[in-house]
């Protein structure tokens, strides 16, 4: 390693970039943690890391295993020993503070919060099948990649030309598909953002592709603006917290609701966790094991429901005075070989959203039965190289 000090500057910006820019950036907390992980770079984490992607992963590839890796390990440690001392350096400045509300404080703005990725554990299910009927091709996953190396599907695949173009789907709120079977049958899926992503392959040469397919309910008066997305935006403690203590500008259900009826906007939101999402929404400080995308209601649909998080341990899930009302869904699969074979990473990572049948009617009146309507964009993408960043921007 060439540059030790760099690359820890590089390290400690990646991974603790946001919780230090939350806590404030302390005077010399930053320049701390670089001296640690610099230390560290030279002691111990260049080796540990070769062994561990010896093991976990194939080197001739550029794109890391699913891990937590030495690298990522160094910077959390440093910058744990070195908020350790936070208060003393406060004091020695002159800056002197009640301890246990300057700890409880500071560790509440530096800790690696494992919530969201607790919970998103909590909401994974086998990949589901529930999808708009105009979807259908997309049930088989990544059919263009064949590990078998025999003749791989067409490229885009079958089907997708049929929604390339489509903005919303054609029978409005008709086009939600419903679940068939298990604990929440019936219930309507008003969102859907699933990720299918193959890698380079060396033998037989082919590309890193990816398509992605998202839906999500919208109110608009016309047809929504070609080129965007049917999600918005919304913090990811909306599953967590009642909404009436987010600071969101919402105080009525009544208001939300005639907000609903009377603007155009998308009901259903990528949050603000994630490993991957919009390009524009601000990432929270979060902890590791997250899936690409959480999904939620948009705020103003919690708010006109008046839902309130459900009780006790779940994963994401919202409730009325009659039981649980709305669910959020994880899921990833198919781990495929890029010629090599060696494991990748799922091949298939989604998310959606699913509400009760009377919930769904009632927001639906609430809409007005021509606003109503089933947004859709479908994109893919192709790269001689496995590319995380790019098809990231994509997002």
């Amino acid at each position: 390693m060439n540059e030790p000090r760099e690359f820890a500057t590089d390290l400690v910006d990646h991974y603790l970039g946001l919780r230090l820019d939350a806590a404030g950036s302390p005077a010399g907390l930053r320049e701390t943690v670089i001296d640690l992980v610099t230390d560290a770079l030279s002691e111990h984490v260049e080796p540990l890391m070769g062994t561990q992607l010896d093991l976990l992963a194939n080197g001739r590839r550029g794109q890391f295993p699913d891990a937590y890796l030495a690298d990522q390990a160094a910077a959390e440690d440093a910058l744990q020993h070195a908020a350790a001392g936070l208060r003393a350096a406060f004091a020695q400045a002159g800056h002197l503070s009640g301890a246990q509300n300057f700890e409880r404080g500071a560790a509440a703005r530096l800790r690696d919060d494992p919530r969201a990725a607790l919970r998103a554990e909590l909401s994974r299910v086998p990949r589901p099948l529930t999808r708009p009927k105009e979807l259908g091709w997309s049930l088989d996953p990544a059919p263009w990649f064949s590990d078998s190396h025999q003749a791989d599907g067409p490229w885009p695949p079958s089907g997708f030309a049929s929604v390339a173009g489509l903005r919303s789907l054609p029978d409005g709120a008709a086009s939600f598909a419903r679940v068939d079977d298990g604990p929440h049958a019936g219930w309507v899926q008003i969102g859907l953002f699933e990720r299918q992503r193959t890698p380079t392959r060396r033998y037989p040469d082919q590309p890193a592709r990816q398509v992605q397919v998202v839906v999500g309910l919208e109110a608009h008066a016309g047809d929504p603006p070609p080129g965007t997305l049917p999600v918005s935006q919304a913090p990811w403690k909306l599953w967590t917290h009642p909404w009436r203590r987010l600071a969101l500008g919402l105080t009525r259900a009544e208001s939300a609701a005639e907000h609903i009826s009377t603007t155009n906007q998308a009901l259903v939101a990528v949050t603000d966790v994630g490993t991957t999402g919009l390009i524009d929404v601000p990432r929270s400080p979060s902890g590791l094991g997250l899936p690409p995308y959480v999904l939620a209601p948009a705020a103003r649909v919690v708010a006109a429901l008046d839902l309130e998080p459900a009780h006790g341990i779940c994963g994401f899930s919202l409730s009325d005075a009659i039981g649980e009302a709305l669910i959020g869904r994880q899921w990833h699969g198919r781990f495929v070989h890029d010629g090599n074979y060696e494991p990748l990473l799922p091949a298939v990572a989604g998310a959606d959203l699913l509400i009760r049948p009377d919930l769904f009617t009632r927001l639906h009146d609430t809409i007005g039965p021509t606003r109503c309507r089933a947004g859709i964009s479908v994109h893919h993408m192709s790269a001689a190289d496995q590319n995380d960043e790019a098809f990231d921007a994509e997002d």
